[in-house]
């Protein structure tokens, strides 16, 4: 809601909310992004059979020396999902043992064979990273590659209110600078209003970010 919210904040024409365009213009490769659509709840397909990414806003836009895919993560303080990528394919496994017919271990595997190729997933560097962000970089490099785009690009988008809880907050940011230090190899943070590029996923260009608003 909020997230919508904050696209219509001045009429009733969606404009990218002011706090977004400042992060985008942070990155001299995004300066004059010019957004050309934008499409709410869509789904980009993923390996194997089940559901698919759900991108909160899923936007194309021309950049100076191409196209580039933006989606959006929209955050209160829900977590990012419950399980590591080692627990949920761990638990995908124990189902299939009790006669359960899942293809979630085959697509664990698929996803991390875009971000980390040939490596098992026991082994994986991202084996301790939240399941929900590995789907939300994959499913935006997937998205971009079908919207023929040259740049694909995460923003993480997180809502404060007085009904948010700061616990959550800093766990969320937690999971975040784990994610960009196994992305980027290196220990690093995640800081609001930074965009971090130089990331090839799967032959695409790939660019991070997170920016808050306080309400």
């Amino acid at each position: 809601m909020e997230l919508a919210r904050s696209w219509f904040r001045n009429n009733d024409h969606p404009q990218p909310p002011d706090e977004l365009l400042s992060l985008l213009h942070s990155n001299t490769h995004l300066k004059g992004i010019e957004f050309t659509s934008g499409i709410p709840e869509l789904v980009t397909p993923l390996p194997e059979r089940g559901e698919g990414r759900n991108h909160d806003l899923a936007l194309i836009a021309n950049i100076n020396d191409g196209q580039v895919t933006v989606t959006i993560e929209a955050k209160a303080d829900e977590p990012f999902g419950s399980d590591t990528i080692l627990e949920y394919y761990n638990k995908a496994i124990k189902r299939r043992e009790k006669g359960e017919s899942t293809r979630v271990p085959e697509r664990i595997e698929q996803l991390l064979s875009m971000v980390d190729p040939e490596v098992p997933v026991e082994k994986s560097k991202w084996k301790d990273i939240r399941y929900q962000l590995l789907t939300a970089l994959c499913g935006t490099i997937l998205q971009a590659k079908i919207d023929n785009s040259t740049l694909a690009v995460l923003v993480i988008h997180e809502f404060k209110t007085s009904e948010t809880d700061e616990d959550k907050h800093a766990q969320n940011h937690s999971e975040l600078k784990n994610f960009l230090s196994v992305l980027s190899g290196q220990e690093m943070d995640i800081e609001s209003g930074t965009m971090y590029d130089g990331f090839n996923v799967d032959g695409m260009g790939f660019m991070i970010g997170k920016v808050v608003t306080t309400l």
